[in-house]
């Protein structure tokens, strides 16, 4: 996996709940992909779309990582830590940008490369909420020598959902090219499957003209996925699942960044 031109990805997000009750959403969903040092050619002279400045659309670094020091710096501490030993080049952001200033982002992903372009790192950033955040770091190794999918494993130590208690595992799986993107998410829980959920979208430069053809989805972006997850989770409650939701400010929620 290269590095991508700053671009717009229009599509959408599943999630296949299997136990203990059945159920499923989905929702259209716009996000963005940018370098989190600034976009390589961002249309973003105009109030229509602003980097790191106020406009209709943005997409501000400070919403991401620490959110006190340079973003670059929390992306190459957090791969050290999983054990990532090669200078970062180009680091990417793919998330939902702000709309009229709101933004809520379930996932949000870095890309980071090695000076060559090849991909080394990604970090999977989880919110809830409670405000809480979450990065799960992995380096990619091997994985990265080729444009397919990419996959990872690891045990969850977050809490997100009030019908989810924090034990279990996260398995991920990953495919972006030039022109697409896939993730795929499952929530295993003692050998069990209880959650599955994949975002796929397509990719188009991230110019004024894409932003105008898909203006309608972008405007509703922020809107559409805060409250669609609000309304799915009282279908649940009325299908009578059990919620684990901790009080806000407990250990669980981890509430700040991580």
């Amino acid at each position: 996996m290269k590095p991508c031109p700053a671009s717009l990805l229009v599509g959408q997000v599943g999630h296949t709940r299997r136990t203990p009750r059945h159920h499923s959403l989905r929702y259209r969903m716009a996000s963005v992909l940018l370098d989190i040092d600034g976009p390589e050619a961002p249309p973003s002279r105009g109030w229509v779309f602003g980097f790191n400045r106020p406009a209709l659309v943005s997409l501000q670094t400070r919403d991401y990582g620490p959110g006190d020091r340079p973003l670059r710096d929390w992306v190459e501490t957090r791969l050290r830590e999983a054990g990532l030993g090669e200078p970062v080049g180009r680091i990417q952001l793919l998330a939902a940008p702000r709309i009229l200033g709101l933004a809520f982002n379930p996932v949000s992903v870095f890309f980071a490369h090695a000076p060559s372009g090849k991909l080394i790192g990604l970090i999977f950033e989880v919110s809830n909420f409670h405000n809480g955040r979450c990065a799960y770091a992995f380096p990619v190794g091997a994985q990265g020598d080729a444009d397919e999918a990419v996959r990872f494993q690891t045990s969850k130590r977050f809490f997100v959902s009030p019908f989810n208690p924090v034990d279990g595992e996260y398995q991920f799986r990953l495919g972006r090219d030039q022109d697409s993107y896939r993730l795929g998410i499952q929530f295993i829980r003692e050998g069990e499957v209880v959650l599955s959920a994949v975002h796929t979208a397509r990719m188009e430069p991230l110019e004024p003209a894409a932003l105008r053809h898909a203006a309608g989805l972008v405007a509703t972006n922020t809107a559409r996925i805060f409250f669609g997850i609000l309304w799915e989770a009282l279908r649940l409650r009325l299908k009578g699942l059990t919620m684990f939701a901790p009080r806000r400010g407990t250990i669980d929620t981890m509430p700040g960044r991580h």
